[in-house]
């Protein structure tokens, strides 16, 4: 699922490749993509600049001069940009692959820009949706999902982390990242990778974090951004990772292969339905846990 560096990856692309220029054609393959407030209407966007784009956590909004687009790409989205004299993007979801002839058999939506630029939208599971609203309403729009702070924003800070984990002291860790309401932008990938770096438990229980465990975990979501942002996110394909053992992602996709820190195999464990990369080593099962440290001994064992 794109999360906040595949997301922000697709944002950075769009504002410094195709904010400012017009829209000279589009073409809509699955309608059903569209979600219009009344009057409004794709085809109201020909002859109109793109003028801003912005992000919160995995929203992303496109602001024209007649209306503003907010786009999620869900599960399996990506937004791909060709042609003219720009050097392309590539972002989101990586099936298809980010070369792959366009459109696509899957491509939902594609918008022209002048001079001969493309921007596709493509969606293997057809889950990403494009809501089309009054361009002073956006702000409203986008805080009416009560997001917590976006992960790149000056807004999160240590002392704002830790007000939003005081209100779910009774909940495990992994669930709780994902909870877009405490912070906006962790998805299943980065929360592996935070909590890895963390050396914390995907089912350690908030109200038993110490003090040093808060800011090892606000610091491994950080580290966990300063690598994935700027490469726009981490290389998984069909639930695998992609790069050579001991390069980021270092958890994620990686079962039966040795933890770059201390070599112990990796392990995939389910934690509220979420397939789950740990160390059991690096990352002990809590007390209590059913998974305590005998049964996450005998899972890297292979047993």
């Amino acid at each position: 699922m794109p999360e906040l560096p595949e997301v922000e990856a697709a944002r950075r692309g769009i504002a410094e490749q195709l904010a400012g220029r017009a829209v000279t054609g589009l073409e809509l393959y699955r309608p059903r993509l569209i979600q219009a407030a009344p009057g409004l209407d794709l085809d109201l966007l020909p002859g109109h600049r793109l003028l801003e784009v912005g992000r919160w956590g995995k929203y992303l909004w496109l602001v024209f001069e007649p209306l503003a687009a907010v786009v999620h790409l869900k599960l399996t989205g990506q937004l791909v940009a060709r042609g003219g004299s720009i050097p392309g993007f590539a972002a989101g979801h990586p099936v298809p692959p980010y070369d792959a002839p366009l459109p696509h058999k899957s491509t939902a939506l594609r918008l022209d820009f002048a001079p001969g630029i493309q921007l596709y939208l493509t969606d293997v599971r057809h889950f990403a949706r494009v809501w089309l609203l009054p361009v002073d309403e956006v702000d409203n729009y986008v805080e009416s999902f009560a997001l917590g702070p976006d992960l790149l924003s000056p807004d999160f800070s240590f002392e704002t982390f830790c007000r939003r984990l005081e209100r779910r002291q009774a909940g495990r860790l992994k669930p709780t990242l994902l909870d877009q309401s405490v912070v906006a932008g962790i998805g299943n990938i980065y929360a592996d990778e935070s909590l890895w770096q963390a050396r914390l438990h995907p089912e350690q229980v908030v109200g038993a974090l110490s003090e040093d465990d808060l800011a090892r975990l606000y610091e491994g979501i950080q580290q966990t951004m300063r690598l994935a942002v700027p490469i726009g996110g981490a290389r998984i394909l069909h639930g695998k990772a992609v790069p050579p053992v001991g390069e980021f992602p270092f958890v994620h996709g990686r079962e039966g292969q040795p933890c770059p820190r201390c070599g112990t195999t990796i392990v995939k464990l389910q934690v509220n339905g979420r397939g789950t990369y740990l160390c059991p080593h690096c990352q002990p099962a809590p007390v209590g846990s059913p998974l305590g440290a005998g049964a996450t001994q005998r899972l890297a064992a292979g047993e």
